[in-house]
């Protein structure tokens, strides 16, 4: 009995260990494709690091979904075919904490960021932001970054159209999807102060491709 006993106590403990273990962190650019998402998208031990080196794993992440072979594929579609009830908020959670943290980092940036360089900033952040967001949802893709700036144009444009037709959402200024998520999902993950820092981003960037001035949302001279 004693021998039985002890085998179930080390039996528990060695199944404790196998569920509560630490994830390793695996090579974004060389593992399986559904243990990269795996590891990013349904476990803490993603959320827990910096957001810096969050950053850079999309950035790898990103760089691996533009060459994505076959074998990726599949491993992808299976991975997505096997995500039901409780993963899917897992998902949620990771995936709105990933962009409030990140865009809270561009945002702190934003503010030490010169007058002068704030244009090319914010659009350098759109694309950035964009691509990491693709990404994750697992369907990137292979646009210029010059496209995707044309495109938030043409899309703040129709939003400014709809806004003085009184059929405008989110305040027109829905100029992709990404940013409809950040308004929706991920609004209730920030706190107050990322709130606070990214709302003025987030208006600056649509002043941005409204050709609007920045600091007064007057609309700028056509260039010459």
């Amino acid at each position: 009995l004693r021998a039985a006993g002890v085998a179930a106590v080390l039996g528990l403990g060695v199944g404790a260990y196998l569920v509560f273990r630490p994830v390793p962190q695996p090579d974004y650019l060389a593992d399986d494709i559904d243990s990269v998402f795996d590891y990013t998208l349904l476990t803490d031990e993603f959320n827990k690091l910096p957001v810096e080196e969050r950053l850079a794993l999309m950035g790898q992440l990103v760089q691996r979904m533009k060459s994505m072979s076959a074998g990726d594929s599949v491993l992808l579609s299976a991975f997505a075919a096997g995500i039901a009830g409780s993963a899917r908020r897992q998902i949620e959670e990771n995936v709105s904490r990933l962009a409030v943290d990140v865009w809270d980092k561009y945002a702190k940036d934003y503010g030490a960021v010169p007058d002068a360089e704030r244009a090319a900033y914010l659009e350098k952040t759109f694309v950035e932001f964009t691509k990491m967001m693709e990404a994750v949802g697992g369907s990137p893709r292979d646009v210029p970054d010059e496209e995707r700036l044309a495109e938030a144009k043409r899309q703040s444009d129709r939003d400014r159209q709809n806004l003085r037709s009184g059929e405008a959402g989110m305040n027109g200024e829905a100029f992709g999807t990404a940013f409809t998520f950040m308004n929706t999902t991920v609004g209730g993950h920030a706190s107050p102060q990322q709130r606070v820092r990214g709302g003025q981003m987030m208006r600056d960037m649509a002043r941005q491709f409204r050709g609007q001035d920045l600091a007064t949302g007057k609309p700028l001279p056509p260039p010459k």
